[in-house]
């Protein structure tokens, strides 16, 4: 074997040693279904929590159902009055008292009183082309884009009318829901991508969590992981499918190992790449 032969040899040898002996994920976060229920509705996409109730919304009718988040019973129902303007109704996010919901191309937000189902403001969110998933504090709604030119969170100011930052979100971001992030006791914003089912965690000003990605715990198709999610406390979550018509109730290890959302190289790839 000449010199160059060996070069190569080592070079593979080496890669495949770090693949071999890499720490499968960082000790971050990994979820478990522990409970699931099937929804009220064929078209189930926004999703949220607040004051004890879980609101479901169906992106067709735009009915939105108050579900007991024990067994996922339908509590009671309603549609929006005056009903939202635009296609379809996407993201649910709940905060201060109000219900929070999104209507895509262009993006609309809706603020709704849960108690009586009243629209008592609405915005045009300039930018957002196609808004789906969607969470929501004191201050700002989170919104992430689903459209393949801007695979983007907008974090929107109802205050100022405007749009104050945007990052790049999961692949084609969908649910979103702001929850405690247990180690550090600082507020952080989960992103769904649709295509894999990685779940990816933002501090509040845009700033990923490097490495604290897990996959949710749901038995969908890669390319399926459509829907929203809902925190419920700082370790639990639920995750509602549109493809599966179910909603599943997760339990949040802060502390799992998870496996990394891009997948190593494989053996045989590492060596295509010296040939």
């Amino acid at each position: 074997m000449n010199e160059e032969g060996r070069y190569i040899r080592r070079v593979i040898l080496a890669l495949a040693l770090v693949a071999a002996t890499a720490v499968p994920g960082a000790r971050a976060a990994s979820d478990k279904i522990i409970a699931s229920y099937p929804t009220p509705t064929k078209y189930p996409s926004g999703l949220t929590f607040g004051g004890g109730i879980l609101y479901l919304g169906d992106f067709a009718t735009m009915r939105i159902y108050r579900l007991n988040p024990n067994n996922g019973s339908v509590m009671s129902s309603f549609i929006p009055s005056p009903k939202p303007r635009g296609t379809l109704m996407y993201g649910l996010a709940y905060s201060s008292g109000y219900l929070w919901a999104d209507t895509g191309s262009p993006t609309r937000l809706f603020k709704i009183s849960p108690s009586t189902g009243s629209v008592v403001a609405s915005y045009t969110v300039t930018g957002v082309s196609s808004g789906d998933g969607i969470a929501a504090d004191a201050s700002y709604v989170y919104i992430a884009n689903n459209n393949f030119n801007a695979l983007y969170i907008y974090k929107f100011s109802p205050a100022s009318g405007s749009v104050v930052a945007s990052w790049p979100g999961a692949k084609y971001p969908a649910g979103l829901n702001i929850i405690t992030h247990v180690p550090t006791s600082k507020k952080v914003l989960m992103n769904l991508g649709n295509v894999g089912g990685w779940v990816y965690i933002f501090n509040l000003n845009g700033v990923r969590r490097n490495g604290e990605q897990f996959k949710i715990d749901a038995p969908c198709p890669t390319s399926h992981f459509v829907g929203d999610l809902a925190t419920r406390d700082d370790t639990h979550i639920f995750f509602v499918s549109t493809y599966l018509d179910q909603l599943f109730e997760h339990e949040i290890d802060w502390g799992g190992v998870e496996e990394p959302a891009v997948a190593p190289t494989s053996f045989g790839k590492v060596k295509a790449l010296y040939r």
